[in-house]
């Protein structure tokens, strides 16, 4: 069997707890090779354009207003980027926002 490439990913998170613990939790799986780090979703969106990653992994609430900025970023990067994957989480549907309850192809989202 040909070796495979590893998934390349582009993580938004603007906790410095959250990011650190999912970077160290992604460094550990050899089939994900981490792209780059974002803290915001207006860098989010520059690195997908820049390192057409294969999926981006992204907060829902995020600077400025910490409501839906991940959602409107993920929903931007599919319709901009259609290559580019992305799934929920598993409690994606006990979200409080409609909007990440409804639109499971926005990205990968983290709550």
């Amino acid at each position: 069997m040909a070796p495979t490439q590893p998934l390349r990913v582009v993580f938004a998170e603007d906790n410095y707890l959250v990011r650190a613990g999912t970077t160290a939790l992604l460094a550990e799986i050899d089939d994900v090779d981490l792209v780059r780090l974002v803290e915001d979703p207006r860098s989010l969106i520059a690195a997908v354009g820049e390192l057409a990653p294969d999926a981006v992994l992204t907060d829902i609430r995020m600077p400025p207003t910490y409501t839906t900025e991940g959602i409107t970023a993920a929903k931007r990067i599919r319709a901009e980027h259609p290559g580019t994957g992305g799934a929920g989480p598993a409690d994606l549907p006990r979200l409080e926002h409609p909007e990440a309850r409804t639109n499971r192809r926005s990205g990968l989202l983290r709550t």
